[in-house]
């Protein structure tokens, strides 16, 4: 239940008083599950010590020899999985279902080369797949889902051999849950155009739903997963951890896949336990409990939102440094919308254009150290990229920022005033204020592939970028409408309903279709021919994906971390048996 407290502010010389409507945001929840990834500097230095002088003490020794034989093993089963992904021996069918089975595994990162390859030979061979009568529905499903995920615009008229006389799905399609699984995991990567894929996914979710009870534990599981979160709207890491207890339970599993994906799982696990101890170490230098508690303090999320956007392990600095941006941009945000007097967010805003520390006197402790601690982040960010010659990226990054913090107070003086905006008027000011834009730029900083083109196209590809915020706005707006509702701020529901008449479960429904909407044009956006890399669209996507799995069910999961406890657990915490 959200509450409100109240800080008044009696100034020293009792010129008025500032009363403060602050949210009473729950705590930080990890304090105590992630100790033991925090080392001080001391015994770090120490461990380093050690290492230099080749004294390392036993426990050590054996953390480094496990993490050594992991990836060595890993390696001999990444030569043997390639031989079987090249063979020439094995039909087309046969190689798409191996791909799909490396993907759903988590383990594409070491063969994505090779399968971009083939699905692009498998696509140019193949374009009428649809008059190939004799695949069943699963595997037609399949097929449409894999290339649409690449990028290849493969028809939906791939389906209509499952179409009756009446143009609505076959009946005896209802008993066949493998099929109809498949056809609705392949509906979520539909298109405006795809109407026919409108009607499967209504169709497959009733159904599936139906015949749950008479299904063998093993596919229950994967209707059930699949029903709450769809393949495609899912987080890689967890999608896989999820997927290699079901794997396993299949008895014609592939052992040597199924040794790899979880050597992969434990190795990643590893990797991001030590990017998180440095995202820890550095949270605790802030000390945002007494010099910034307004705020939700939130590094595990951030991390969590981090590795949602890109999992890869050549990503660990890109990782830590969008975490450590999240983190600020979350402070930043509770500043707007939790704590600062107008009067102070136009200081600050103002600040923000200037970048240079200065006309910031007037402001309280807490929002000077947000200001001053952001600007000296900003700034080692900057002699990082400007050694990389990336400047570009980095002007992005702070354009961002600025675009950011202007439509921040923008909305902050609608909401401190009581002021209900025309919902037109929100929405466009709300695609900025999503974080969205910022978030992608801040991406972008940690990847080679971001070229200055690339950066230039967030500002010449409006199409994808309105759908890309616009989704994220929305779906924020509906999980956290509870919250700042019971809190006594004003929300973007409120304004749908004052515009449009409508009652708030009506708003929530249309919030929710346009979301659905978003998602159609993020799908057709991303389908080549395009000049964009691959790995821009993918980190897109998974930015969407992340704000699936923490807004979702009306929840905002990311001011109630409690409901992330799974997710966190199993790419943090728990470890998959090897």
């Amino acid at each position: 239940m959200a509450s409100t407290s109240t800080e008044t502010v009696v100034l020293s010389n009792n010129q008025h008083e500032i009363v403060r409507q602050l949210a009473d945001f729950p705590e930080n929840i990890w304090a105590d599950s992630m100790s033991s990834f925090t080392l001080d500097d001391q015994v770090l230095n120490e461990i380093l010590k050690k290492l230099n002088k080749n004294l390392i003490e036993e426990r050590f020794a054996r953390c480094f020899q496990g993490y050594d034989l992991c990836a060595k093993e890993i390696e001999m089963l990444k030569a043997e999985v390639m031989s079987m992904l090249l063979a020439t021996s094995k039909t087309m069918m046969e190689k798409l279902n191996f791909i799909n089975q490396i993907e759903r595994l988590g383990i594409l990162h070491h063969f994505e080369d090779e399968i971009e390859n083939q699905l692009q030979q498998f696509f140019n061979l193949c374009t009428n797949l649809g008059e190939q009568q004799e695949y069943d529905l699963s595997t037609v499903g399949l097929q449409f889902r894999l290339f649409r995920q690449h990028g290849y615009n493969i028809s939906c008229d791939i389906f209509d051999q499952f179409i009756d006389g009446n143009g609505k799905f076959q009946e005896s399609l209802c008993s066949d849950m493998k099929g109809l699984l498949s056809l609705y995991e392949a509906a979520h990567v539909r298109t405006h155009g795809d109407k026919i894929l409108d009607e499967a996914l209504a169709f497959t979710t009733t159904h599936l739903k139906r015949g749950l009870s008479y299904v063998g534990s093993t596919l229950a599981k994967q209707v059930t997963h699949a029903l709450e979160k769809p393949l495609h709207k899912g987080i890689s890491r967890y999608e896989a951890y999820c997927y290699i207890s079901i794997y396993e339970e299949d008895e014609s599993n592939n052992k040597l896949l199924l040794r790899l994906a979880k050597l992969d799982y434990h190795l990643l696990q590893m990797l991001y336990k030590q990017d998180l101890c440095e995202i820890i170490r550095w949270g605790k230098k802030l000390d945002m409990r007494s010099k910034i508690p307004y705020a939700r303090e939130r590094f595990v999320e951030c991390y969590f939102w981090a590795v949602g956007t890109f999992y890869e392990p050549k990503y660990s600095f890109a990782r830590q440094m969008f975490a450590k941006i999240a983190v600020f941009v979350a402070i930043v945000d509770d500043a707007y919308d939790a704590y600062g007097t107008l009067e102070e967010l136009k200081i600050f805003t103002d600040a923000v254009d200037r970048w240079d520390g200065n006309g910031i006197d007037q402001l309280p402790e807490c929002l000077k150290t947000t200001y001053m601690t952001l600007l000296s982040l900003n700034k080692e960010l900057e002699e990082i990229l400007a050694k990389e010659r990336r400047t570009y990226a980095f002007n992005k990054y702070i354009q961002e920022w600025e675009n950011y913090t202007r439509t921040s107070f923008t909305q902050s003086k609608w909401f401190l005033t009581n002021e209900l905006p025309p919902f037109a008027d929100y929405l466009s000011n709300s695609l900025i204020t999503s974080t969205y834009y910022l978030l992608a730029a801040a991406a972008f900083l940690g990847m080679d592939s971001a070229s200055e083109d690339v950066i230039n196209w967030m500002s010449t590809n409006p199409k994808l970028f309105v759908a890309f915020t616009k989704h994220a706005r929305l779906i924020n707006d509906v999980a956290s409408h509870k919250f700042e509702k019971e809190r006594g701020s004003g929300t973007a529901i409120e304004c749908y309903m004052k515009d449009y008449n409508v009652s708030e479960e009506e708003a929530m429904k249309k919030f929710e279709e346009m979301c659905e909407d978003a998602w159609k044009v993020m799908n057709e956006e991303c389908l080549r021919p395009t000049t964009i890399p691959r790995e821009i669209f993918k980190v897109m996507l998974n930015l969407a994906r992340i704000c699936e799995v923490v807004y979702d069910q009306r929840e905002d999961k990311f001011t109630c971390p409690s409901y992330l406890e799974g997710y966190v657990k199993a790419l943090f915490i728990d470890s998959i048996s090897v």
